[in-house]
């Protein structure tokens, strides 16, 4: 996959994110090189046994510097070469079980890249939520600007006491609060974004938060879509092949393998006419008959299918609490938008009749006061829908990238 980065200027949607992160993380570089380790071990598996050569002079005349002359003498020169063979089919074995640890490193690395995108999801949330936080604190530290010349307006004409207007004057410092600490948040954050993308915090502008689309899935499908397709869960049932075929190997190996030789053997001194034999050994699998490695492999084997049965339910039990959490996520934010509506015209309502008529500062300050909480909350909420949703998606096994809501 090509990932292009982000013209400097342009924002960096969710779904761009998520494909720069794949691409370029550096955790995911490195589970990705992990995952490539187990083809090493496919080409140990088809390595053949090598053939050993030896060779021998034995009882050198040394005085005679290999020039022995009597027909007695006793000097031999022997070269010799064994070539093991395996039988029981082991080579075999051992490819069919490489070929499977291959394909069970790459559901890990997968599932590494699934766990991992659980982070990438809560920083660029974040970071995200910080942006809007900073752009309401400087908007609604502006209009406050606003309703401090009004209220020194007033005051300037008799319509305001001075402690009335100290008490507007002083809410400027809550104001400036705000910007200061939403300002410090989204730079330390967006520096938390930039390390997982391996990116330049200065290159990371996001979109402004939109609600996102109704996921309409039923639980039921998600839980049997996830368990058939999430990496996890294809691990599992991987890991299984991967302990049957280390159980055959294991049984491969109790097979002795025989050893087959050829040699020539030459005497002093004419060394002429060699002799030439031809030998095999196999061990006698009397006592060790690799008994214990065969249990053992069975008993992972064993350990692989109840692991597999913990991934079911496990990935079950997941998407159920993460659908649960989207349901009330989902509820509360729509309890927000109402809230926040309301908070909203109470307080343009106060600030006309502040400006027209009069009121009571506390009552001013009280209703702005809560239309800023519940902006925030509002804001939070459509945060936290945004993070409920993709994980759900993430415990259900789809994909982040172009997936539809329905």
């Amino acid at each position: 996959m090509i990932s292009i980065l982000p013209v400097f200027g342009d924002s960096l949607s969710f779904h761009t994110a998520v494909e720069y992160f794949i691409e370029h993380n550096y955790d995911l570089q490195i589970a990705h090189q992990e995952a490539n380790k187990s083809k090493a071990d496919l080409t140990t598996a088809k390595r053949r046994p090598n053939p050993i050569l030896s060779g021998s002079y034995d009882y050198w005349d040394v005085k005679h510097h290999f020039n022995d002359v009597s027909s007695v003498a006793s000097a031999l020169a022997t070269v010799h070469i064994d070539h093991p063979i395996e039988l029981g089919g082991k080579r075999d074995r051992r490819i069919e079980t490489a070929n499977a640890l291959i394909l069970y490193s790459n559901y890990v690395m997968d599932e590494t890249k699934r766990e991992q995108l659980f982070t990438l999801i809560d920083a660029y949330y974040q970071v995200q939520a910080d942006k809007a936080d900073l752009t309401n604190a400087i908007a609604n530290r502006h209009d406050f600007e606003d309703l401090l010349a009004i209220a020194q307006a007033k005051y300037n004409h008799g319509f305001l006491s001075e402690i009335e207007l100290e008490k507007l004057q002083l809410q400027i410092i809550d104001y400036d609060k705000e910007v200061k600490f939403y300002n410090a948040a989204l730079s330390a954050n967006t520096e938390i974004l930039a390390f997982l993308l391996s990116m330049k915090a200065k290159d990371i502008i996001l979109p402004s938060i939109v609600p996102p689309d109704i996921f309409s899935k039923p639980v039921d499908e998600l839980i049997l879509y996830a368990q058939q397709n999430r990496s996890d869960c294809l691990a599992a049932q991987q890991n299984i092949k991967v302990s049957n075929a280390s159980v055959e190997l294991e049984k491969a190996n109790a097979i002795p393998d025989i050893t087959v030789g050829i040699e020539t053997e030459n005497y002093a001194p004419t060394y002429g006419g060699p002799l030439v034999g031809v030998s095999a050994t196999i061990p006698l699998p009397i006592y060790d008959r690799n008994q214990g490695a065969i249990q053992k492999s069975r008993i992972t084997a064993l350990q692989a299918s109840i692991e597999q049965s913990k991934a079911l339910e496990q990935t079950a039990s997941e998407v159920r609490q993460s659908f649960i959490q989207y349901q009330s996520q989902q509820s509360i934010y729509t309890s927000m938008q109402n809230g926040f509506e309301s908070a909203k015209k109470l307080k343009e309502k106060q600030e006309k009749i502040f400006a027209l008529k009069g009121i009571s500062v506390l009552e001013l300050l009280d209703a702005q006061k809560s239309y800023r909480e519940y902006q925030k909350n509002m804001t939070h909420s459509i945060i936290d829908l945004h993070i409920a949703t993709q994980h759900l998606k993430l415990h259900s096994g789809l994909s982040l990238i172009n997936t539809k809501a329905n």
